[in-house]
């Protein structure tokens, strides 16, 4: 724990919070009612890896 620092561009993780407005468009993909860009707002998920703390240098 005491190797870890955030990353340089920590506070981009809060974009991934983005996926929980869009989580009804998911949800409906995979209820068969909307077409793959809804599937692609998953991708907004990702901008919490940001979040994750990485190895000192």
């Amino acid at each position: 724990m005491e190797n870890l620092v955030w990353q340089k561009e920590w506070y981009l993780g809060f974009l991934g919070f983005i996926g929980f407005y869009k989580l009804d468009e998911i949800i409906a993909f995979f209820q068969g009612e909307a077409s793959w860009w809804g599937l692609a707002n998953l991708l907004w998920f990702l901008w919490f890896l940001y979040f994750l703390p990485e190895d000192k240098q």
